[in-house]
């Protein structure tokens, strides 16, 4: 409700909106969708989140998808303690999983003591202003929710969905493998003969927070979405 309300307090004209969503992001536009449809936006760009976190019970959805380390009811209690025994650990564990250059370091990829320094104290300082167990209670919300059903009844075939959909993935996520993420384009396009409203982009010069580590880069990917989709530059 709170993006309902945010869009109707700005007055947003209905069906230009761009939405973008990274990670839990992925979630509340999802959300949104389930509740009020697509129509209000355009196109939305979907960054590193797979529809479903933790792995189901029959094999299907497991470590080829879901997310690296928050998957199972053990591993959510694993967080919950540590982000209220020992937050600092859990934020930092966050970091080392989130940026490329430390989740999956490339062999000639060369980043300073003084800068991986300076990373990790820009997003602790921030993540240490939140209460840690209140963020343990929104991961449990959060990984136990299942997007795959949703996804396909609002934006797949049948759903009347004009919604342009872009799903970016990373070879070097600390979060989920690129098949995670990836799936939500299939559950866009189902069947359609024409190929579906949704594509995807699998980068290797970012991680799960690859619109923080290379703005340039992501911003010329969004863009090049935009104009293949129809939207002119400067547009809403």
């Amino acid at each position: 409700m709170d993006l309902k309300n945010l869009i109707d307090h700005l007055e947003l004209s209905s069906g230009d909106i761009i939405g973008m969503g990274a990670s839990l992001g992925c979630a509340i536009l999802w959300s949104f969708s389930e509740l009020f449809t697509t129509s209000a936006f355009s196109h939305m760009v979907f960054v590193d989140q797979a529809p479903l976190q933790n792995y189901t019970a029959d094999g299907a959805w497991g470590p080829t998808h879901g997310n690296r380390g928050c998957n199972s009811a053990a591993s959510l209690a694993h967080l919950q303690a540590t982000l209220r025994y020992s937050p600092e650990t859990a934020y930092k564990s966050t970091i080392q999983s989130c940026l490329a250059y430390r989740s999956h370091p490339l062999p000639l990829e060369f980043v300073s003591a003084e800068q991986i320094a300076a990373d990790e104290r820009f997003f602790l300082d921030i993540a240490m202003q939140g209460n840690g167990i209140w963020y343990g209670k929104l991961m449990a919300d959060h990984t136990a929710l299942d997007w795959r059903d949703s996804i396909r009844h609002c934006f797949g075939p049948g759903s009347g969905s004009k919604t342009n959909v872009l799903v970016v993935t990373s070879e070097r996520s600390g979060c989920f493998p690129a098949a995670g993420p990836l799936a939500v384009v299939d559950l866009v396009n189902g069947d359609r003969p024409e190929g579906g409203l949704a594509i995807s982009v699998t980068i290797s010069w970012g991680g799960h927070w690859c619109y923080w580590e290379s703005p340039p880069e992501f911003n010329r990917l969004v863009e090049k979405f935009l104009a293949q989709a129809g939207t002119e530059e400067g547009g809403p």
